[in-house]
């Protein structure tokens, strides 16, 4: 099975999980990307999606005051991962959780020549230039799989309509709003690509 492969079987099984009582209200899913410890060795992609409901609870009254919980306005309350429910339906690529997925990532980033081993610490700077563009490869790969998706009708079975599938991190800026244009079908997540385009 390929890395690719592996990605789209997970992110299927974990989105099938949602409860039904969620699946109505569900507006976004989140695919979460941040390098475990920091080590960018060990990229992983947390599975979970947000909800109407929440966005609701997190959305100020007329003069309520932001603060968290409570975003500083609805759009924040929306695309702000800060503000979402945080519920992780799988770790993918994470070496405990997912340790086949972690193994399919080494075997890819030594293909492409995006890898170095404890011996080769010795020049941990050459190393970790070597390594940098790993996680940022990771994401491309996970667009392909999100357009995959969405062309083959899987999410709206699972969800019963089209929902904008977000590739993201804690930070946003505009190359994450060029990959979920990438990812998505035309229009799906402009919302989303608005709001993060107008920091």
């Amino acid at each position: 099975m390929t890395l690719s492969e592996h990605l789209r079987t997970e992110i299927l099984a974990a989105l099938d999980t949602i409860p039904a009582s969620d699946r109505q209200d569900v507006y976004v899913v989140s695919l979460y990307v941040s390098d475990r410890e920091d080590d960018p060795r060990r990229p992983t992609i947390t599975v979970g999606y947000n909800t109407e409901r929440q966005v609701a609870a997190s959305t100020p009254a007329p003069g309520q005051q932001a603060k968290w919980p409570i975003a500083s306005d609805a759009d924040e309350a929306r695309w702000n991962y800060a503000f979402w429910l945080q519920n992780a339906l799988a770790v993918l690529c994470d070496d405990e959780s997912d340790p086949e997925g972690a193994k399919l990532v080494q075997a890819w980033a030594k293909q492409e020549g995006l890898w170095y081993s404890e011996e080769e610490e010795g020049d941990l700077d050459a190393a970790m230039r070597r390594v940098e563009p790993l996680t940022g490869k990771l994401v491309q790969i996970a667009v392909g799989v999100v357009k995959n998706m969405h062309a083959t009708g899987e999410l709206v079975r699972l969800l019963g309509r089209p929902v904008p599938v977000l590739i993201h991190e804690l930070e946003y800026y505009d190359e994450i709003a060029v990959q979920n244009e990438a990812a998505n079908p035309p229009g799906l997540a402009d919302a989303f690509i608005r709001w993060v385009r107008a920091f």
